[in-house]
């Protein structure tokens, strides 16, 4: 199989992206691993942008499938890709998945050396994935939803930021179904212009409603 040399903007699409909501699956117990990225048809811009960047790695185009929820009858439509199996990605398999023998599955969690990777780039798309404003029309914090981690995960983030680009934060805590208490990384308001003019580069046009504009709102295309 041939190793793909990454360019910089794929692997800081990928390290952003697993910090949020992309994920990397295997079926060889870890020698091997594709990529994954899934969004709600809203967002579909979002995701062919992710394609378009990582089509290098793909076999087929983006494809839409529908989701029926069953609980109210709702059907919901997304967008996903997936890339091929790829030797370049086990470098990011082995920095965030660890295999869990007795509930026999694979865990994902912040790498050790997430500040070695998180870029401002990289920090856009953790953003864009997993991001949001905290109280719209009220305030211009935000938050990271970062509460399915390992605390000492989230406390990794949380010095990377600070030591990097000397953004404060703090965490609130968000109960998750199977009873645990995770923690959210809060960026108030003294943080949240700093953390935007980070991020703006890099910002895809159908996100841009999850970051504050500084005046309690969000930013509007025509600003950008």
């Amino acid at each position: 199989m041939t190793f793909t040399k990454l360019t910089q903007i794929q692997k800081d699409l990928i390290f952003g992206t697993l910090l949020g909501d992309a994920n990397l699956q295997t079926g060889s117990r870890g020698k091997i691993w594709r990529y994954r990225a899934l969004q709600k048809s809203e967002h579909k811009e979002y995701l062919f942008n992710k394609y378009e960047i990582l089509k290098s790695l793909c076999g087929s185009k983006p494809r839409e499938n529908v989701v029926i929820d069953e609980r109210f009858g709702k059907q919901t439509k997304r967008w996903y890709f997936n890339t091929l199996v790829e030797p370049s990605l086990i470098f990011f398999g082995n920095m965030f998945y660890k295999y869990d023998s007795i509930g026999e599955r694979w865990v994902k969690d912040v790498p050790l050396k997430v500040q070695t990777f998180l870029t401002p780039r990289a920090l856009a798309y953790f953003y864009m994935d997993d991001g949001a404003l905290k109280w719209l029309g009220h305030s211009n914090a935000m938050r990271l939803c970062t509460e399915s981690f390992s605390n000492e995960g989230v406390n990794r983030i949380q010095v990377s930021l600070k030591n990097l680009y000397n953004l404060e934060t703090t965490l609130t805590k968000k109960k998750l179904k199977n009873g645990f208490i995770g923690y959210r990384i809060a960026i108030p308001e003294k943080s949240s212009s700093a953390f935007c003019e980070l991020i703006k580069p890099y910002l895809v046009d159908c996100m841009k409603y999850k970051v504050s504009d500084g005046n309690f709102g969000k930013f509007k295309m025509v600003d950008l």
